[in-house]
């Protein structure tokens, strides 16, 4: 059979070959004075006019022999058990879930022994395109692999994403790759979400498990002067439908391994959680909290690295009666601000503002990198306002900020400079500002007339603005992150000057490392492997930091399920795909077309010329020079 028979056209080739083997050249005889003088008549045709009777040579049998074999193989020749190629587009699922256990295999091991033995059953001249789930889907191996590159592709799948929906993926798939069948490959069996292109093949197998739901390391609350301490906590949940045991770990994730506590056991009922925490000594590394393995390993682990010291320093150029009228101090306090140092974690006060990361006052004060929150100074007209007041929810100063049922009072006349961040009608109350590289929030706001300062609103806006100014100071703006997380790095004046690039990598390996040239600030985006990892310039680390995985979701593993759904449509074919047959043709014509220049160029030689631009020789002999003398 031919896959492309209109290619047999090419056949026209061999009598256009034999015709020209039938014309040949007329000679021009010539007269010389004896025929013993000349080597023996070669009677070689040439190419001419002159119709004479085909001489069947070596020359001939090459030139048909390359013009067929070029025509069968145009047309796509194919053996009896040839068949067309197809295109196996399949989509695996990578959720963390798939790598539960049951009878020492898991999901995906399962998963890849069916792929890779449909993709070795595939025939000849086939192509397979994989594609990873995930929210945003990856492509394995293609599009368009060859069998055996899609076969290594899979050996190295490994599923650890977090709970994401599979129809973005299998519609990528059918958007991309589609014109054909689309096969998925899941623990979960859920015909229904499927159009009919698609082949389920689920493979889950229900499991209990009991697994880290939440994890967590802060610093400890301590007095002025008192060694710094840090609470490491856990939320454990038993997923299963039975009562569970779990056994808990606490160590040094940092060789040599060292116990930190002793081992807690603990039962918990189907659905219930439990709460651990343990108090950390200054100077403790990374840690690791470890559970009992189970079906799902990935959720039995918590990598929690040390929380460095973002410590916030406040200043105030409020007297006491201002201070006291905006909230900030006690009846009899010690500090001017002492009411809003006891909301705020690792935060103090500094008598220099130009010391301090952020001055709360009258006007600007402070150092180059010095923020501020200024209450303006005002002119002698008021006028009070009940809102509704307008304001930029989006920012985050104002988050969870409402501005309901309070009195604002302003001076309606001053005119503050800044991007407007709430306003009343057409004037500004709060603006924020830049200055130089540092930002201003100034406020047009009477606090003696004005009940703003007695709102839930105002510790709550006040605590943004700090946080907001802590999340600038120089580092990580945090370390234990979250599968899919993002990292956030500002480098600190001491490496301002640091020439080398920033590099981000896993301690033990296996992830290729992130470079970024000096900058003032980076951005580590969509971190998708647990470990523990450090951020390092010049060689120094910068920083370490812990990801671990979380999603009570995927650590569900009641609701897996096996099961296979046919799709209502074939894979999409290649007929165009090259066969055994077509490399065999090509092979022979080139033989052939090799031989056929050798026996001309041999000829060539046999006259006396060798290149295209040498006159023939002559071949006959005038009757009157073969009876002739000198």
């Amino acid at each position: 059979m031919f896959a492309a028979p209109l290619g047999l056209l090419a056949l026209l080739a061999v009598p256009a070959i034999v015709a020209l083997h039938l014309f040949r050249r007329r000679f021009q005889p010539r007269t010389v004075s004896a025929l013993f003088l000349w080597a023996d008549a070669d009677r070689t045709p040439l190419a001419g006019r002159k119709k004479e009777k085909l001489r069947a040579s070596l020359s001939l049998w090459s030139e048909v022999l390359a013009a067929l074999c070029l025509a069968l193989a145009f047309a796509g020749l194919r053996g009896c058990g040839d068949q067309p190629g197809e295109h196996l587009v399949a989509v695996l699922d990578a959720s963390a879930s798939m790598g539960a256990e049951s009878s020492g295999t898991s999901s995906a091991a399962r998963a890849r022994a069916a792929l890779a033995e449909r993709i070795e059953a595939l025939p000849r001249g086939s192509r397979v395109t994989l594609v990873a789930s995930g929210a945003n889907p990856s492509v394995l191996a293609g599009p368009a692999a060859f069998p055996e590159e899609a076969a290594k592709a899979l050996a190295g799948f490994e599923p650890r994403a977090q709970r994401h929906d599979l129809a973005s993926s299998v519609a990528f798939a059918l958007q991309v790759f589609g014109g054909g069948r689309v096969v998925v490959y899941s623990d979960r069996y859920e015909p229904d979400r499927f159009p009919p292109e698609v082949e389920l093949a689920a493979v889950g197998v229900p499991l209990d498990n009991v697994g880290i739901a939440r994890a967590g390391r802060e610093r400890a609350r301590r007095a002025q002067g008192a060694a710094a301490e840090e609470r490491a906590f856990v939320v454990l949940q038993n997923f299963g439908a039975r009562t569970a045991r779990a056994v808990v770990n606490v160590a040094t994730a940092d060789a040599p391994r060292r116990e930190l506590a002793p081992a807690r056991e603990l039962e918990l009922a189907p659905g219930e959680r439990a709460s651990l925490s343990w108090s950390l000594p200054a100077g403790t590394g990374p840690i690791a909290v470890e559970l009992a393995p189970d079906a799902l390993a990935i959720d039995d682990v918590a990598l929690l690295a040390p929380v460095p010291a973002r410590t916030l320093a406040l200043a105030t150029t409020f007297d006491e009666a201002e201070a006291r009228a905006l909230g900030l101090m006690s009846t009899g306090g010690a500090s001017r601000i002492d009411r809003l140092l006891g909301t705020l974690e690792d935060a103090l006060l500094v008598d220099d503002p130009t010391t301090a990361h952020l001055v709360l006052g009258r006007g600007v004060a402070g150092g180059a990198a010095t923020w501020n929150l200024s209450i303006e100074p005002l002119g002698a007209e008021r006028k009070d306002f009940i809102g509704p007041f307008l304001f930029e929810k989006r920012h985050p100063l104002l988050e969870g900020v409402t501005l309901e049922g309070l009195v604002w009072s302003a001076d309606p006349a001053l005119a503050l400079a800044g991007v407007p961040l709430v306003a009343a009608g057409n004037l500004p109350l709060l603006v924020e500002d830049e200055l130089a590289g540092r930002r201003v929030f100034r406020f047009d706001l009477d606090p003696a007339r004005s009940s703003l300062a007695r709102s839930p609103d105002w510790p709550i806006l006040l605590s943004n603005l700090c946080e907001l100014r802590r999340r600038s100071l120089p580092g990580p703006d945090r370390t234990n992150l979250e599968v899919g997380d993002d990292l956030s790095y500002r480098a600190s004046a001491a490496t301002d000057g640091a020439r080398g690039d920033f590099v981000f990598e896993r301690e033990d390996g296996g992830v290729p490392p992130r470079r970024w040239p000096p900058r003032p600030s980076i951005l580590v985006d969509s971190i998708d492997r647990p470990g523990l990892y450090r951020l390092a310039q010049d060689g120094a680390t910068l920083c370490r930091v812990a990801v671990r995985f979380s999603d009570p979701s995927e650590s569900d593993l009641t609701k897996l399920g096996s099961g296979k759904r046919p799709a209502q449509t074939d894979a999409a074919r290649l007929e165009a795909s090259a066969s055994w047959v077509e490399a065999l043709l090509l092979a022979v014509a080139t033989a052939a077309i090799a031989l056929d220049w050798f026996v001309l160029r041999r000829a060539r030689r046999a006259l006396g010329t060798d290149g295209a631009s040498a006159a023939p020789v002559p071949l006959a002999t005038a009757p009157d020079a073969a009876r002739g003398g000198a």
